[in-house]
């Protein structure tokens, strides 16, 4: 791709970039398995593990992470309804069971963000009691924290939320007589007051907001579970419509990823040029056509915007016919969408800890480095990492994240 010296990719990686993951789930570990994000001994494993540990400090720091955009999802009740081994759980995880099944989603939405909030205060270094990961609420407040010495300062965390049924706009099945909050657009004003930088606007089912793509990976529904399909043609719905203006308005910016083809289709009409649109964890249409991945003139219509496309680190959204090992994947989505929209508007979104199976050659975040290696070995420029590594997310965050201080 491009021509340059040869350059030591540690020290590209470690030193030269700035390294930002736009898309990462440690709160599902935190809040579901009471897992801590500062202790080593939860390992990644290679093959496919729901309960696997790919996020915590630890991995986190040998990766040189600079930011984590920490992704809050709280479980839809399609789940369990879709799956009946999912059911089995309740009995087994009866506390957590009731934390998110039995309350409205927006509130179990705050109840996720209390929880992240707390592990990551604990993450404190035991030798020099300086904090390992610290949160963020505004760009001011990245900013500062990423003009600090490299050697001391915390890895930089961001709220982030998935998925439009977040903000309380319905109540989750199986929760009557529990009060919800019926106004979509409070609850996401007040999510924004939180610090949250982005929404993506679908996940695995329907809500109020828009339509999904199918999410579930053949392997899974082996087991008879998930195989329910989606309407492709159905996109966003008024209220949706509602929601993307708002999010405009406040300094959220939005996520088209899981979105049905018509439904991202109207996010670009909407938002045009007006502020960055994200497509945080997705992979390219032409290297694998599913419905879920983008095509040439999304990633174009995503550029044009000032917006970024991450690549996502899943073997399923990667590659036609799986194989354990992805990261020849990775490198050649990243290759191609750099090549239709620009190496400024390519990103990284792992999806690590999504309950996700990423390449057995790039498990977790402590193995990035070796992307950062393969990306040298194959001529990208130095210039073109560090705008990939982080340089585009940072740029779109500081565009279109508007709260301020």
């Amino acid at each position: 791709m491009d021509t340059q010296p040869t350059l030591d990719w540690k020290t590209v990686h470690e030193q030269a970039c700035t390294i930002v993951d736009l898309h990462a789930h440690p709160s599902l570990n935190v809040s579901l398995f009471n897992r801590a994000i500062t202790k080593r001994v939860y390992p990644s494993t290679r093959a496919f593990d729901p309960f696997s540990v790919r996020t915590n400090v630890h991995q986190l720091q040998q990766g040189s992470v600079d930011v984590l955009l920490s992704v809050i999802y709280p479980p839809e009740r399609g789940i369990v309804d879709e799956c009946r081994y999912v059911r089995l759980l309740k009995y087994l995880m009866l506390p957590t069971w009731k934390k998110i099944y039995e309350q409205p989603y927006f509130q179990v939405t705050n109840q996720l963000l209390d929880e992240i909030e707390h592990a990551v205060k604990q993450a404190v270094d035991p030798q020099t009691n300086r904090p390992q990961a610290k949160f963020v609420y505004s760009v001011t407040e990245l900013e500062a924290l990423l003009a600090q010495p490299a050697e001391q300062r915390p890895i930089a965390m961001i709220h982030c939320i998935e998925g439009g049924h977040s903000i309380g706009v319905a109540t989750p099945p199986g929760t009557a007589g529990i009060q919800s909050q019926p106004d979509h657009l409070r609850n996401l004003e007040a999510l924004f007051q939180r610090g949250i930088a982005y929404m993506v606007l679908a996940h695995f089912f329907k809500n109020d907001l828009t339509h999904p793509c199918f999410p579930w990976p053949e392997s899974i529904q082996k087991f008879g579970c998930f195989r329910c399909e989606r309407d492709l043609t159905l996109g966003l719905t008024l209220k949706g419509e509602e929601v993307v203006e708002k999010m405009v308005e406040l300094g959220m910016l939005v996520d088209v990823s899981h979105c049905t083809p018509p439904a991202r289709q109207r996010v670009y009409d909407i938002i045009g040029k007006r502020a960055p649109i994200l497509a945080s964890h997705v992979g390219a249409y032409e290297i694998n056509p599913d419905p879920y991945n983008l095509q040439d003139w999304e990633l174009r219509r995503i550029a044009e915007s000032g917006g970024v496309t991450g690549v996502i680190f899943m073997n399923y959204w990667l590659m036609p016919h799986e194989t354990g090992r992805g990261l020849n994947f990775i490198t050649r989505h990243i290759r191609y969408m750099i090549d239709v929209a620009g190496s400024e508007h390519v990103g990284i979104g792992t999806d690590f800890d999504g309950f996700t199976d990423p390449p057995d050659d790039l498990r977790d975040a402590s193995e990035l480095p070796r992307l950062t290696q393969r990306l040298l070995a194959e001529g990208f420029s130095l210039e073109t990492l560090t705008r990939l590594w982080g340089g585009n997310a940072l740029r779109a965050l500081r565009q279109g994240w508007g709260r301020r201080a």
